[in-house]
């Protein structure tokens, strides 16, 4: 209970930004402020950690339809990460003016991350609710210069994949309140990129192997990746109504050990540390449940991938991406002890699975 307790106290601890430091040599906090707001603009609002899987999609895609080495495959890729920016940035809009999660006392919102940190932006009073939309706006405004130039020169099936891709972010905010989390996200991350980068280089791709090849993006970032980021934020989103594949799994793990739970009055619940979860029992925050969830969907991964090979849709080379495998596994060791920099340390690492698996394929 001791560990449980202190991994509690690492987990949900949310630094927050000092955005008003005085400048001793005069120049004022004006200065620093600026400071933040540009890194907010730049780096934090668009969420660039994640460019790796959205990227990396993309170039699967286009090295899956013969035009990996064409200016095309470049073109598209920078639309698609103006698409990916633009659909973080209106993330942190949308969870603060729509669905209001990131709203409120810090132990009430989302939990700052080390590899990222927009969810706190607005509340901390770094960038403004409007500053946020006209940010992302701008970036759906740039994704679509690559965009139509693409149109105009291959074709113009890459329109609708496109418009998908803008219209993602908004079923991924409301998704969060009707178990579709991880399903809105591995749209995005995984068909919607993987067709966009085989239709930036061809007219007519194969849309059905784009969309089988698309799933193991899906789960890295989605399926697996949402589990490691809400973690933290359980205790806060859970109370707001968040509703996730993870947060059901982690509801009936306390069922499974002990069948009473499931109809455990709040005495029951107060003694034994369980947040009620509403449809599926009760909930406890154990990081093994975390482990056990996290690398069942790895494991699932990398079955998955086989399976592409033998069938021939992967090269047999992209067998280099389970050099990831045991890293991410250690990873998970370290979650009780320091859960905030094991867990970035972990999304790094998965980082390198999808650049792999390109790297992989266009090697053969």
């Amino acid at each position: 209970m001791a560990k449980q307790q202190e991994f509690r106290e690492v987990s949900t601890t949310t630094p927050i930004p000092d955005t008003h430091e005085i400048d001793t040599r005069g120049t004022g906090m004006m200065e620093v402020g600026l400071r933040a707001k540009l890194k907010a603009h730049l780096w934090t609002l668009p969420r660039w950690f994640a460019a790796p899987f959205f990227g990396s999609a993309l170039l699967i895609g286009c090295a899956l339809a013969g035009g990996f080495f064409t200016r095309n495959a470049l073109i598209g890729l920078i639309g698609g990460l103006f698409i990916m920016a633009g659909g973080h940035a209106f993330n942190s809009y949308l969870d603060y003016a729509w669905t209001k999660i990131d709203q409120g006392e810090i132990e009430n919102r989302s939990a700052e991350k080390d590899y990222c940190g927009a969810q706190n932006l607005i509340e901390n009073k770094i960038v403004s609710i409007y500053e946020t939309l006209f940010n992302a706006l701008l970036w759906y405004v740039l994704s679509a210069i690559p965009i139509l130039y693409l149109a105009s020169t291959v074709g113009w099936g890459i329109i609708p994949v496109w418009i998908i891709g803008l219209l993602d972010t908004f079923w991924y905010s409301k998704s969060k309140f009707n178990w579709t989390h991880e399903l809105a996200l591995g749209t995005g991350c995984g068909p919607v990129a993987v067709l966009l980068g085989m239709f930036s280089v061809t007219a007519h791709p194969d849309i059905i192997k784009g969309i089988i090849i698309s799933y193991p993006y899906a789960i890295i970032l989605s399926f697996a990746g949402l589990a490691l980021d809400e973690w933290p934020d359980a205790e806060a989103n859970i109370k707001k109504g968040v509703k996730s594949v993870a947060f059901m799994v982690w509801g009936l793990a306390p069922w499974v050990r002990e069948p009473a739970s499931f109809f455990q009055t709040p005495e029951y619940a107060n003694k034994h540390g369980l947040i009620p979860l509403g449809l599926v029992g009760s909930w406890v925050k154990d990081v093994n449940i975390l482990r056990w969830y996290l690398m069942a969907w790895i494991l699932f991964m990398f079955m998955y991938q086989i399976f592409l090979i033998s069938i021939g849709y992967l090269a047999p080379l992209t067998a280099i991406a389970w050099l990831t495998f045991f890293p991410m596994m250690a990873c998970c060791v370290f979650f009780s002890s320091n859960y905030r920099k094991a867990a970035g340390v972990f999304v790094a690492i998965a980082a390198l699975y999808p650049v792999l698996l390109v790297v992989g394929q266009v090697l053969g």
